[in-house]
């Protein structure tokens, strides 16, 4: 399933909470969300706030939008101004994210920990770990992902499988409507891309024992 982009009202509800003080640890678990992420949004919704008609049009708030999210942070809970005139600008913004599920999504925002079990997890990180002190140091998972994805991408097309075009050109807006794709076989998905994981490792000198179909 495709990634879908964050609706900006979550985005604000995210940094709202910030301000609130709520830490982003706990936002993001609230979430489902890495902490990263939630500085992102935060700062998304800041960039997107600061183009509103009603802010530009208050010194206050553009002087307050302009300082750093954790600047932010420590003036809002005290600032009575500040939080009387942001709370109509926050406010429809906060009631379109509470109809939103946006914890239950799938999208490419979700840390590993989130997708797998954990023990699946809890494997992958000290594989890392051990590729970082030896054949790769400073090797991440996210950078270990990248290539195990790219190595899948890279057998997809050597097999003379043509992506589909929903995923190949998303920019180009379809010409005439065509018949669904069929759906791809989860298991089979699943078996090729252990498949690619097995032997990106294996270029590494690390060996993975085969489970059981």
């Amino acid at each position: 399933m495709a990634a879908k982009s964050t609706p900006l009202a979550v985005k604000v509800a995210i940094y709202q909470r910030l301000l609130s003080g709520d830490i982003a640890r706990d936002v993001g678990r609230m979430y489902v969300i890495s902490m990263p992420t939630v500085l992102k949004y935060a700062n998304d919704a800041v960039a997107e706030l600061r183009l509103l008609e009603a802010v530009e049009s208050s010194p206050i708030l553009v002087g307050f939008l302009s300082r750093t999210v954790k600047i932010q942070c420590y003036q809002y809970v005290d600032d009575e101004v500040v939080r009387d005139l942001m709370a109509p600008i926050l406010e429809p913004y906060l009631g379109q994210a509470e109809k939103i599920n946006f914890a239950s999504r799938e999208s490419a925002d979700q840390p590993l920990s989130t997708r797998v079990s954990r023990t699946t997890e809890e494997d992958f990180q000290a594989i890392v770990a051990e590729m970082s002190q030896s054949s790769h140091p400073g090797l991440t998972s996210s950078a270990l992902l990248r290539d195990i994805v790219e190595d899948y991408i890279a057998r997809y097309k050597a097999n003379g499988r043509a992506l589909p075009s929903t995923l190949a050109h998303q920019s180009q807006p379809p010409a005439l409507v065509e018949p669904a794709a069929p759906a791809l076989d989860g298991k089979a998905l699943m078996k090729d891309l252990q498949g690619a994981l097995r032997e990106q490792l294996q270029k590494h000198g690390i060996e993975l024992p085969e489970g059981d179909d």
